[in-house]
């Protein structure tokens, strides 16, 4: 947990993609608290950063249920929730589990689960393996694949090689997907939602974002041009105006279309 400077402001907590740690968000991290003001939370899931692997897989509705234990052990009462790829879709069974809680949702570079448009077949290899995690050279490669362009520097990088998954929890992370879908919930979830995608994703093709943008009562759609799949650590200053500019908005009364 990181204290803002508006203690008027909602908290955040932060989801991580598949096999990352709470370090590697930034410096998206340290932008976005500046923009908004807000108390920001991030946490490393069973199997990753400094968390155990645990003994077998959890769903990801028990994922949910450890995120919103974090809020709790923190003190946070209602709270904003960005999820990135992996942890979007966390962050959607999270707005499903605790609606009350959740005030507003960041959707970015994600999709819903089983029934959802895949990538292309090498972004999927990609995906399925933390390899990526285990050299500079692993991660460009992978960088390239996901589009985009670009390879994310500096503090992200080093934080993603210094504490890489382990094999097992990044398969447990995997299996926690198995059967998960969130199209019958979708329509139910009230909170104001940015769905935020780049046209050059390849791991996670923008007609994800478009179908829950288009299912989501109150939910809208950005469109980064160019951005491919880590363009939250590679367009950082780009994709936090975009973000601190949703979530610090007043907040008005939601409606269903």
């Amino acid at each position: 947990m990181r204290d803002g400077a508006d203690p008027t402001a909602t908290p955040l907590v932060l989801l991580m993609g598949i096999g990352g740690n709470l370090d590697m968000w930034e410096p998206f991290r340290a932008l976005l608290a500046e923009r908004t003001g807000a108390t920001t939370v991030a946490f490393d899931v069973p199997g990753t950063g400094g968390s155990p692997t645990p003994t077998r897989p959890i769903s990801l509705w028990t994922h949910a249920w450890i995120a919103i234990g974090v809020a709790d052990a923190v003190g946070l009462g209602r709270f904003d929730v960005l999820g990135f790829s992996w942890g979007g879709l966390l962050a959607q069974q999270v707005a499903a589990n605790a609606p009350r809680r959740v005030r507003r949702m960041v959707l970015a570079n994600t999709n819903f689960g089983l029934g959802s448009v895949p990538g292309g077949v090498e972004a999927l290899r990609v995906l399925a393996s933390p390899q990526r995690y285990e050299s500079t050279r692993d991660f460009a490669r992978a960088a390239s694949v996901f589009g985009g362009g670009g390879v994310p520097a500096g503090e992200h990088t080093a934080a993603r090689l210094a504490r890489p998954p382990s094999w097992r929890g990044y398969l447990y992370q995997l299996l926690a997907l198995a059967g998960w879908s969130s199209l019958p919930v979708l329509p139910l979830l009230r909170q104001r939602v940015l769905v935020l995608n780049g046209d050059d994703d390849r791991a996670v093709p923008i007609i994800n974002s478009r179908i829950m943008s288009r299912l989501l009562p109150n939910a809208e759609l950005a469109v980064v041009r160019g951005g491919g799949h880590l363009m939250l650590f590679e367009r950082t200053p780009e994709v936090a105006v975009l973000v601190a500019g949703f979530l610090n908005r007043p907040d008005v009364s939601t409606r269903g279309r």
